[in-house]
């Protein structure tokens, strides 16, 4: 736009100074203050038709302003340097403006098969542009015309080649940004791929330390609490005793060993997708985990233990059709939700009462729920209704979590 009110300054200037070098009066025709009252007008003419095919950019506007000046022209010689302006919006309007787009991309194609003569459109402008010449030469104004011409050409073919560039580089930049995201999901694979192979790894081990060396430490004990009973040399008993004490040390911190090893082998996001997986068939379930650094194990075996008593709960009472399973970080606790949209009873649980209530009844899961939450220092809130059956538990974060 800015190209074509520039273009529009040039053509109105050079239209004026026309006006008063073709028509004033005086001595050599370059007198500025002449007494034609159809002077002003006319300028005002010649601005209306330069800001009415802007602002329209339509070409029968256009030609319609051009034959009209032209028709005029017979009877008021000045209104021919309308004319021009006519000419710049044949000649800048949209359709010119596919016309050499089009051109454009064929010839950066380096494609022969289309040419712009066979462009119908292209010839009609071509016969105003003969119209304008031969109704502008009467009035010595032919040499405007081409002027306006070239403006208009030059104008739109740059703002199109702006244009295709300008797509292009938003081709391109689509282009890198989704390089870019498949090179995060391949690598964030690949990180997973690597934690899910360390993860069954330190399984594998759990399980070999626990049938092997835990069995053998089993035996042992055995045979010395044998050896114990049958022995009859009080010389021999506090070495005995010794040994069995130092076997069932080793024996306790093996076990130790093999639960951490095994609860550090258990991913929390996977391990909640593998309980979602058993209502799948029944639901349409929706698995959202957003945690970031480790889990303690007893807050993991919470989280887990609460995502299974919930799941159970919805398998067995819940009408709805979508269930939400999902544990978010936060800066100072953990975040739990167990949610579905079936029609209940309205009910409402927040308080210990509230919970020490369900002991023993038919609300035992609920019960199993809160308590959970209760041994790792959080709270549970339970809200049912026409809404759906919704079950939140906030579990702090200990110093150093």
């Amino acid at each position: 736009m800015v190209y074509r009110l520039i273009d529009k300054f040039i053509l109105c200037g050079l239209s004026v100074a026309a006006l008063f070098l073709l028509f004033g009066e005086g001595a050599g025709r370059y007198k500025i203050v002449q007494n034609n009252e159809f002077t002003v007008a006319c300028i005002l003419g010649v601005v209306i038709a330069l800001l009415a095919t802007e602002v329209f950019r339509n070409a029968i506007v256009s030609s319609a302003i051009l034959l009209g000046a032209g028709a005029l022209s017979y009877f008021i010689p000045e209104a021919a340097i309308a004319i021009p302006a006519g000419v710049y919006g044949v000649f800048s309007d949209s359709r010119v403006e596919a016309i050499l787009t089009k051109y454009h991309i064929q010839k950066n194609a380096s494609k022969n098969d289309w040419e712009i003569t066979s462009e119908r459109d292209f010839w009609i402008r071509i016969l105003l542009l003969v119209v304008a010449c031969v109704i502008s030469a009467r009035s010595y104004l032919i040499l405007l015309v081409p002027v306006a011409v070239l403006l208009a050409v030059k104008t739109v073919y740059m703002h199109r080649k702006e244009l295709l560039l300008t797509e292009k580089f938003d081709a391109v930049r689509y282009d890198a940004q989704q390089s870019l995201r498949l090179k995060n999901e391949i690598a964030n694979n690949m990180d997973m791929q690597v934690r899910n192979a360390t993860l069954q790894e330190r399984n594998r081990i759990a399980r070999e330390i626990h049938d092997n060396v835990g069995h053998m430490l089993t035996r042992a004990v055995v045979q010395l609490q044998a050896i114990s009973v049958i022995n009859q040399d009080e010389k021999t008993k506090p070495y005995l005793e010794s040994v069995s004490a130092t076997v069932n040390e080793a024996m306790t911190n093996i076990r130790r060993s093999v639960h951490e090893l095994h609860d550090d082998s258990i991913d929390l996001s996977i391990g909640i997708h593998e309980i979602a997986s058993a209502i799948k068939d029944q639901f349409d379930v929706n698995v959202s985990t957003s945690i970031e650094s480790p889990v303690p194990n007893d807050v993991k075996g919470a989280i887990l233990g609460i995502m299974k008593e919930g799941v159970t709960n919805i398998a067995k009472h819940s009408n709805g059709k979508n269930v939400r399973l999902e544990v978010v970080e936060n800066v100072t606790f953990w975040r739990v939700l167990v949610s579905d949209d079936g029609k209940c009873t309205p009910v409402e649980f927040s308080r210990p009462s509230d919970f020490a209530a369900l002991e023993g009844e038919h609300g035992i899961g609920l019960y199993n729920i809160n308590s959970r939450a209760v041994s790792v220092g959080g709270r549970t809130s339970i809200q049912g209704g026409n809404n759906g059956f919704h079950i939140t538990v906030t579990i702090p974060k200990k110093n150093g979590s």
